[in-house]
């Protein structure tokens, strides 16, 4: 591991093309250390020099640093001490397709000449003492790919002029104090390359455009910690491979799209103001790892659907108003993965969730039972019921045959009507007489 200060004489090799000095303990500051620089100026093939991760390389980067070859290609001063300000030059170096100056206390202002370095694909610039406005003639560097420029201290807009940058792949410029509007240049084409777009934690606002669904290959957009408002646009199903979606920490409102992508493998819209019900169209995210839905006005039950998804992990639903009883399978048994408190009305679930148990089931069973007992009345009543109507029968059919017997015979017969007397008795009553 190399030590101490880089010499002042490393401008003698002429011939010079890579000066890697990754990962030392090499020291600099405001007095001493810097000179070499100044004398690489004379090693006109130069194309490479990188000095990071030497923590002890402090003091003021050098103005003469702008005085490099022509044919440097990669600057890498990252992950050191150095601090002051970027030169306003920088754009001398128009060979430079890598620049990193990150992790560094570099501060003052993005110099406008940063756009004459058109040949530039990688800027790295997070992690820094920068302020003011991200220049508009950004849009110059069209071989860009990656722009990063997260916590920078950045302010004011996103110029438009971003939406030239026709290469870029990945764009970070989050927790910084921008504002205004997301422009939509950014939306459109030519930027259809966008892989990863990351600008949470500012101070945009506005709606999220519907140009948003242009971005057909974007794989991940990450809008956290904004004040953007609306509704989400449904158009941004059309971004058929993105994975995920960090829309958390807004002012949204509306309800959640019904066709969200089927490829999420993450949906973040937390603490918003969304309403209505969770959909079931949901579940059809095969790949759905983590769902966040938590601090919104979501009303209605869980779909139980949700439990039958084997790949979500992670689940917090929790301080809405959702109502019902809550799903026994899948994510709802992993307590420490699972997150709904805050939803006073929801019932049932695990026992280890101590949800009170779900009215509907006793309703249900209090319904059981009086079906049995009805079951039972009526079975008895019309046993009652048939046996009346038996009797009544027989009684009928023993009246008819009466009727019939009545009927057949006209009245009693003559030995029935009268008393039998004898031959003697006749004869004394009637004294005689024959």
């Amino acid at each position: 591991m190399l030590s101490g200060y880089v010499p002042r004489t490393m401008g003698k090799l002429r011939a010079l093309q890579h000066l890697h000095l990754v990962d030392n303990m090499l020291e600099a500051n405001d007095g001493e250390g810097w000179e070499f620089v100044t004398s690489l100026s004379n090693c006109s093939k130069l194309q490479l020099l990188v000095i990071s991760y030497n923590a002890a390389f402090t003091g003021q980067l050098p103005s003469s640093i702008v005085n490099l070859s022509t044919t440097l290609q990669i600057l890498g001063l990252d992950n050191t001490g150095i601090w002051g300000s970027i030169p306003c030059v920088i754009g001398n170096l128009v060979g430079l397709q890598t620049l990193g100056i990150f992790n560094t206390s570099i501060s003052g202002e993005i110099p406008d000449s940063i756009g004459k370095l058109t040949n530039l694909t990688k800027l790295g610039l997070f992690n820094t003492n920068l302020s003011g406005q991200i220049p508009s003639t950004v849009g110059n560097l069209s071989k860009l790919t990656i722009l990063y420029a997260f916590h920078a201290n950045l302010e004011g807009p996103i110029p438009p002029s971003i939406g030239k940058l026709k290469s870029v792949f990945s764009l970070n410029l989050s927790m910084n104090h921008l504002t205004g509007a997301i422009p939509t240049e950014i939306f459109k084409q030519p930027l259809l390359s966008f892989g990863y777009l990351d600008l949470s934690y500012n101070s945009l606002s506005g709606p999220l455009p519907s140009e948003v669904g242009s971005l057909v290959n974007l794989n991940t957009l990450v809008l956290s910690g904004n004040q953007l408002s609306g509704e989400i646009p449904e158009s941004i199903r059309e971004c058929t491979v993105l994975q995920e979606l960090w829309l958390d920490n807004k002012l949204f409102n509306g309800s959640i799209p019904q066709n969200l992508n089927k490829g999420l493998t993450t949906l973040n819209l937390s603490v918003n103001e969304l309403s209505g019900a969770i959909p079931d169209a949901i579940a059809s995210i095969s790949g759905l790892e983590q769902l966040f839905l938590a601090h919104n006005n979501l009303s209605g039950p869980i779909p139980a659907v949700l439990q039958y998804m084997t790949s979500l992990s992670n689940l917090d639903l929790s301080f809405n108003n959702l109502q019902g009883e809550v799903p026994k399978e899948g994510i709802f048994r992993n307590l420490v993965n699972l997150s709904i408190i805050g939803n006073n009305k929801l019932c049932g679930g695990i026992p280890q969730l101590y949800l009170v148990p779900c009215k509907i089931d006793s309703v249900k069973n209090n319904r059981r039972r009086k079906l049995k007992y009805l079951k039972i009345a009526l079975a008895t009543t019309f046993a009652f019921l048939l046996l009346a109507i038996v009797i009544a029968l027989v009684h009928l059919i023993y009246w008819k045959q009466t009727r019939k017997q009545k009927g057949a015979f006209g009245s009693p017969m003559v030995e029935e009507q009268y008393e039998r007397v004898s031959c003697h008795a006749l004869s004394n009553g009637t004294n005689g007489f024959s």
